[in-house]
């Protein structure tokens, strides 16, 4: 093909250098329509996609809080469990046949509710407390028995109780940063 006297190498009669364009093209187009949906839908706060019962795997087996929660112990987040790690066990025999039955069956990945109790604002990292030898329970409450998600709902009074109160000197924790950029954006 010819544009005012000037031969078009390959472009637009199907050479190698068309496809490369092309392939450029796609890709580029699937990286912009994966920016573009955002992030998957989640249910409510409060509301999961599956039941979960914290009494079973906690009172009931004895599972640590970290054998779920990866990375409560040593990273800011206290991560939520995918389906592969819950199928880890639940590939076991499970006392529950109807219960084992329905998770072997739907094996497809569900998004779990962020129980998020603090604003965006608020830094919290889950190691360093952890590290300083705060336990679940001592923020979280006794989730097993009680069912809870997240303890109560959490403030910076929550924060101060234990930052600035006698519990926080009796159990021998170094002083704790209590000016606002330390736990603040």
């Amino acid at each position: 093909m010819r544009f005012s006297g000037i031969k078009m190498p390959g472009l637009l009669n199907g050479g190698p250098f068309r496809w490369a364009v092309v392939l450029f093209v796609v890709v580029f187009s699937m990286f912009l329509a994966d920016f573009l949906m955002g992030e998957p839908a989640v249910p409510e706060r409060g509301m999961s996609s599956i039941p979960f019962d914290h009494a079973i795997h906690g009172d009931s087996i004895g599972l640590d809080c970290s054998a779920c929660h990866t990375g409560a112990r040593a990273s800011a987040n206290a991560y939520m469990p995918s389906m592969a790690d819950c199928m880890d066990c639940h590939r076991l025999p499970m006392n529950d046949k109807l219960a084992e039955e329905e998770m072997q069956a739907d094996r497809s990945e569900k998004p779990w509710s962020h129980r998020r109790h603090l604003p965006d604002h608020v830094v919290f990292h889950h190691g360093v407390h952890a590290a300083a030898g705060v336990a679940c329970s001592d923020c979280h409450g006794t989730g097993y028995r009680q069912n809870r998600y997240g303890g109560e709902q959490f403030d910076m009074q929550s924060c101060i109780k234990c930052h600035r109160g006698e519990t926080f000197k009796e159990r021998g924790f170094k002083p704790a940063a209590t000016y606002c950029a330390a736990c603040h954006r």
